[in-house]
């Protein structure tokens, strides 16, 4: 067995591995496995691992490698899941102890997929209570500390939290979570993956414990470009395309300015600084305008209107928490509880406002590739700092989720990509943000720009 399988190998490689007959699922899902079972006693970052369908998914995949029948590029290879998935027979408590005796009958579609094509399914991921936060703080069902800093606990990102730790810390090969304000790209970028947040109602979201149905989506969470490109695949049930063949020289790229380049933690603006100098150096035309409508949406979203995405987190959660108070994160709970004062005529005016933001924003980048934004203003802050909740964990929360959400709002697919450190090695992400249902030519244009970072 190669014992450094966590740290050499992507998802892609362990494919030509498992295509060449140098390794074998089995052996790759035993060492994941005891991997996750050593490094995570305390089950911070996998709130269960799926062992006796891993062990017999790997097998199933080891006999179609050897008779040469595999079935997709990540067939064999372990993957982990944001516990919101529903699995079959598996407790599926979306980071909640108000939904502790919750099991499901049946995989959720996207889980069915990924198993028709010969992905493995290592185990379930902790999360965000109810995916409803940016940070990835759960006290309740456990926070797994960000992979970057081993002196000091801290924030991981959410909701998809043990998501991207647990491919980060080398606990599985890829991730697969979900992104209504930011929950894929908000863990990846802090812990130095590459996340996509798909458009919605591109990946179907049956047997997904929702949060908002109008903004969740699905989306991977992985180490290359090239590993989320062919994760997009295996959840939206589609072929493999062309990565390559991208130049920059014929990309044009919007750097806006406006809110989502203000506040910046000095690290991140560094990092990104150097990270656009480096895009121009290649070829890239970045074009420097302003675009009102990302401060615009962002008032919208922020601003104390009314929530579509709260009153629908309210309409579907609030009996639930209400009926379980005491066993439910406290910020969680006001933030939800908080759309019990959203009116009907309050909605429908913010949902025009919205649409009419969307269609102005849509037609003015028309003609650019994608538009550049920080992932996230600023670096992940300690978790004992903010468990308590209060006044920090708010403010902490607001920073962590203002960019991502605009993509979310606006209807918008979006990829985060690495692009450098702070100076205390935490990673900082670059997000690139293109028009709905454009997410085979945003990874086209990403995979272009990750050989320029590197």
């Amino acid at each position: 067995m190669t014992a450094n399988w966590n740290e050499t190998t992507s998802a892609l490689g362990f494919s030509r591995l498992f295509e060449e007959g140098a390794a074998d699922p089995r052996e790759v899902t035993e060492f994941f496995l005891d991997r996750a079972k050593e490094a995570d006693p305390d089950h911070r970052v996998y709130h269960l691992l799926t062992e006796r369908r891993a062990r017999a998914e790997a097998e199933a995949a080891a006999d179609r490698a050897k008779r040469g029948l595999r079935r997709h590029a990540l067939d064999g290879v372990p993957l982990s899941w944001k516990d919101l998935f529903d699995s079959a027979g598996d407790v599926t408590p979306a980071g909640s102890l108000a939904l502790k005796s919750r099991v499901p009958a049946r995989d959720a579609e996207v889980l069915a997929r990924a198993t028709r094509a010969g992905a493995v399914c290592l185990g379930k991921t902790n999360m965000t209570e109810i995916a409803f936060s940016g940070l990835g703080i759960n006290p309740k069902m456990g926070t797994p500390a960000n992979a970057f800093d081993d002196a000091i606990e801290r924030v991981p990102g959410g909701s998809s939290s043990g998501a991207a730790v647990s491919v980060a810390r080398g606990l599985a090969v890829g991730a697969i979570g979900s992104d209504t304000g930011g929950s894929v790209r908000i863990p990846s970028a802090w812990n130095g993956l590459v996340g996509l947040k798909t458009t919605a109602g591109r990946i179907p979201l049956d047997g997904t414990v929702p949060l908002s149905p109008t903004f969740d989506t699905i989306g991977p969470l992985a180490h290359d470009v090239a590993d989320a490109a062919a994760l997009f695949t295996l959840l939206n049930a589609s072929k493999s395309f062309e990565l390559e063949g991208v130049d920059l020289n014929n990309v044009t790229l919007w750097l806006p300015g406006g809110i989502g380049w203000s506040d910046l933690d000095e690290g991140v603006a560094a990092a990104l600084d150097l990270a656009i100098r480096r895009l121009v150096h290649a070829g890239a035309r970045i074009v420097e305008h302003k675009l009102p409508e990302l401060d615009e949406i962002d008032a919208l979203a922020w601003g104390g209107g009314a929530s579509r995405l709260v009153a629908e987190a309210y309409a579907i959660w609030h009996e639930t928490l209400a009926a379980n108070e005491a066993v439910v994160y406290r910020p969680v709970f006001e933030r939800m509880m908080a759309g019990v004062s959203i009116s009907a005529a309050d909605l429908l005016k913010s949902d025009a406002a919205r649409n009419e933001i969307a269609r102005r924003y849509l037609a003015a980048t028309a003609g650019v590739d994608a538009v550049l934004l920080p992932t996230v203003a600023i670096t992940p802050p300690p978790i004992a700092a903010l468990e308590a909740g209060g006044p920090d964990y708010f403010k902490a929360n607001r920073m962590a989720l203002r960019n991502t959400t605009i993509g979310n709002q606006l209807g918008l697919c979006a990829v985060t990509l690495p692009a450098g450190y702070d100076a205390a090695g935490i990673p900082v992400g670059l997000m690139l943000q293109a028009a709905p249902d454009g997410e085979e030519r945003l990874l086209r244009i990403a995979r272009a720009v990750e050989k320029a970072l590197k």
